[in-house]
């Protein structure tokens, strides 16, 4: 600067009292100082630069995400000890059932059994079944006990070939056809602890005869078992998986004031002779819970007129000989299931009534049965033609 002494323009020394070393000049407004092309070293620093690493330290995290993302893609693979309950679908009973030219009879209406998906799940399924309000992810113990899964599709395929035939006899009588049944005797298939027949019958036994009556068939022995009183002493004949024939005198306990053996039994060699075969293929759909459904159906198509009155119509539900209908799983998914469908009413156990209504919507009518006859009359109500279901005729 013109007319400057030259001590001004110098960088001042230091402060008194601070040696020189300990000063560095600074100046903050001057551009910083940009790294030179290719050394990563500030120019006119005087340092040297660092030696060039291997490209491939540049890219060390690379096999870790790979082994993260396999990782990933396994677990989401992976079976978990969990079971879905998803909605299955609706399916036409008539297009199930067959019998000989001339027994079918033509409907309007449609009889639709329900059904449920059940698959294990792998992690990602069970996320989003959680978060699917028709979707239940339920413990794997909870669905197979501790039966093998290959094994417990088998006991659901037999389930289904027992209901199937129930619903055709029901169904048949239901009509007025005379539909006997033979067997070799009460098999008992189960024995409750700590009840009257607990160490004097084991499954496998079967009952021929209660107090000298033969009992070729499970409800003969029911029948004699119940007139007793309670506490009464019932002379049973049993014949045991050898073959090997014993007396027992069991005295009888009390239930519901009905006299009470503790025993679960179905006919050993059960028969039944049919006026015509009728048969269901049922494909690979397993579990009892289509009883009512089938029989509902039967009737419909073994009979003239419209037992449903043109609707369609959904039916969960066990039957049993006396034409009464037990309660079922996944109700909510059948519900669904149905709904989907289009259809116009679901009947349902009485037991299941308010699940069913909750997951119904707006169109689909819920009805609760206890009973066969309480189907049909229900059936009736809305339109359909019963006359051949209640006065057993049918050709």
């Amino acid at each position: 600067m013109a007319g400057c002494p030259a001590h001004l323009l110098r960088p001042p020394g230091p402060p008194a009292g601070i040696p020189k070393r300990q000063v560095t000049d600074v100046d903050t407004i001057d551009p910083m100082v940009v790294p030179d092309s290719g050394t990563g070293v500030p120019s006119g620093s005087g340092l040297q630069p660092a030696p060039e690493r291997p490209l491939w330290l540049h890219f060390w995290w690379v096999p870790h995400v790979v082994i993260g993302l396999l990782t990933l893609a396994v677990s989401l693979n992976t079976d978990l000890p969990y079971y879905a309950i998803a909605p299955g679908d609706a399916r036409e009973v008539d297009e199930l059932i067959r019998a000989p030219e001339g027994r079918l009879y033509p409907s309007r209406g449609e009889v639709y059994l329900a059904t449920v998906s059940l698959q294990r799940v792998k992690a990602l399924g069970a996320v989003q079944g959680w978060l699917d309000d028709e979707v239940d992810v339920v413990p794997e113990e909870q669905i197979l006990g501790r039966t093998p899964p290959a094994q417990y599709r088998q006991q659901n395929l037999q389930l289904m070939d027992d209901s199937k035939e129930t619903a055709i006899v029901v169904a048949l009588r239901q009509l007025g056809h005379n539909v006997p049944e033979t067997g070799k005797g009460a098999l008992v298939v189960q024995v409750s602890d700590g009840s009257p027949a607990s160490g004097r019958l084991a499954p496998g036994d079967a009952i021929t005869a209660v107090d000298g009556v033969p009992t070729t068939v499970s409800q003969a022995a029911v029948d004699r078992i119940r007139s007793h009183r309670p506490g009464e002493v019932a002379r049973i004949e049993v014949t045991d998986s050898n073959g090997t024939t014993r007396i027992e005198e069991v005295t009888l306990g009390e239930r519901e004031g009905n006299a009470f053996l503790g025993v679960v039994m179905q006919t050993k060699d059960r028969r039944f002779d049919k006026p015509f075969e009728v048969n269901i293929d049922s494909g690979r759909i397993g579990g009892p819970s289509a009883g009512l459904a089938f029989a509902l159906g039967l009737i419909e198509q073994l009979s003239a007129g419209e037992l449903t009155g043109g609707k369609k119509v959904a039916v969960t539900g066990t039957i049993d000989m006396n034409g009464e209908v037990g309660e079922v799983g996944g109700v909510a998914q059948k519900t669904a299931a149905v709904r989907n469908q289009g259809a116009d009413v679901f009947l349902v156990p009485p037991g299941e009534y308010e699940v069913a209504l909750s997951h119904a919507g707006s169109k689909l009518q819920i009805v609760k049965v206890a009973t066969l006859e309480e189907a049909i009359q229900a059936l009736g109500r809305l339109g359909g033609d019963i006359t051949a279901a209640t006065a057993g005729g049918s050709r």
